[in-house]
């Protein structure tokens, strides 16, 4: 619930709007790639809301709402909050269904709800490893959050300080998400695939599924939005995806330009997306996490193609990955849905 007593130097402008009947406010960050696919989401549902980047100044009113430590923070405009860009999106289009996210095609559906989770899931973790493997990425960022975190503070001179604790912060997180040593062959070759495959798709369209946004639009776009605004992810970027960056471009107000494509005509080039990377990688991944987390063991290891990647065992992609498989099973009575999944090698990992 909104905060009964405001924070000291908070945006006095969104608090206001907080619970106004009218409103939504994100209190999110630029450098939050959940944060900014929940944005991306109102303006293109044309959604009443208010923008606050989290900052000290704000920080009482966060923790006053906040049951976690994650962004984006999202006010309804009833003064309650919630968190979770997916569930908000779903809620999102449950209160405001026009324009949708989602295709009336189940099958389509199914496979943008697959990529909006692989985005969330596993692209994350190819973000996460270049924002903080590498020094200009490290100074980069580690500049904007201090800056961001201490604006209109008395304490904002001492930012360059900041920043370096940030990052000697970062770092040891890495093997969290997947980024150790043995794992960054892997996971800078699955930012050039996917580079790759994304680009060949969206030579012919503006959106995933052709001339309007869905669900896995948002999803994806969160976390290479991010990898565009980090030095070293953006010089492949630029090199290797043309499509690509004009895509995360055109989604910073995304519109619907046409209609959605049909499966038959989306199939060919978001097969090797899903051959390539969601299938072999996110969701063996996310099989094993959940496999290891049923045996009760602290990490997760498997092979993908001849190589040992392995991290930290998490329950939210176990429980996400329950959640796909009922969605798989609502749409699985289409037999080009399921001959798809099964060329890609995705099936085996949908099916209990």
């Amino acid at each position: 619930m909104k905060s009964s007593s405001p924070s000291i130097g908070a945006d006095a402008a969104a608090e206001a709007m907080i619970g106004d009947g009218k409103h939504y406010v994100i209190m999110g960050r630029p450098e939050s790639g959940y944060s900014m696919k929940v944005r991306s989401a109102m303006r293109f549902k044309g959604i009443a809301h208010e923008w606050t980047a989290r900052c000290l100044r704000n920080e009482r009113l966060f923790k006053d709402n906040a049951k976690v430590q994650l962004i984006p923070l999202v006010f309804r405009p009833d003064g309650t909050a919630t968190q979770d860009s997916t569930p908000i999106l779903e809620e999102l289009e449950r209160d405001h269904p026009e324009p949708s996210l989602h295709p009336q095609d189940s099958s389509l559906r199914f496979l943008s709800e697959l990529i909006e989770e692989y985005g969330d899931e596993w692209v994350n973790k190819l973000m996460f490893r270049a924002r903080w493997a590498e020094p200009p990425d490290q100074k980069n960022r580690g500049g904007t959050l201090a800056r961001g975190m201490l604006d209109g503070h008395p304490l904002r001179f001492f930012a360059p300080i900041v920043a370096r604790f940030i990052v000697r912060r970062m770092i040891p997180r890495m093997s969290f998400a997947g980024a150790n040593q043995n794992n960054t062959p892997l996971l800078i070759d699955s930012f050039e695939t996917l580079v790759e495959v994304l680009n060949t798709h969206l030579a012919t369209r503006a959106y995933l599924l052709g001339a309007r946004p869905s669900f896995g639009d948002f999803g994806l776009w969160g976390q290479l939005h991010q990898c565009f605004i980090d030095p070293s992810n953006k010089a492949i970027l630029v090199h290797k995806g043309p499509s690509v960056v004009a895509w995360i471009e055109r989604m910073l107000n995304p519109s619907v330009e046409g209609e959605f494509e049909t499966f038959d005509a989306l199939a060919p080039t978001l097969r090797p997306l899903f051959a390539r990377e969601i299938g072999p990688r996110f969701l063996a991944w996310d099989a094993a996490n959940a496999e290891a987390l049923r045996k009760e063991k602290p990490q997760t290891e498997l092979e993908m193609g001849n190589q040992l990647y392995f991290q930290k065992t998490f329950k939210y992609p176990a429980a996400t990955l329950g959640i796909l498989k009922n969605k798989y099973a609502a749409a699985s009575g289409d037999s080009r849905l399921r001959e798809f999944l099964e060329d890609t090698g995705c099936l085996p990992y949908l099916v209990s």
